[in-house]
């Protein structure tokens, strides 16, 4: 997203990543919501609907990768619609 919005300081935050390029779409966002939204937003952008996603969870204390979700997303109509999220072991997600 173009438009930087600066979010509270929680003691977790949640960054998402495209699979294919490894590129960073978002960091530091308070909510897997909002992380899905940046998400949508990006696929709508881009138009690929084979790109893997990752949100990963980071507890701001120590910055560690407490877990990781994986999905994609689906177009239908004019939605985006996330699909096929897991969580998947951080050693495999690295």
């Amino acid at each position: 997203m173009t438009q930087t919005t600066v979010y509270p300081k929680h003691r977790f935050y949640f960054n998402v990543e495209a699979e294919s390029n490894g590129q960073q779409i978002a960091s530091e966002l308070p909510s897997y919501r909002i992380a899905c939204q940046h998400i949508k937003h990006y696929a709508k952008e881009t138009g690929n609907q084979q790109e893997v996603y990752y949100i990963r969870l980071y507890r701001r204390k120590n910055h560690r990768c407490w877990s990781v979700l994986q999905c994609r997303v689906k177009f239908r109509d004019d939605q985006v619609l996330i699909t096929g999220a897991k969580y998947i072991e951080r050693k495999k997600a690295a």
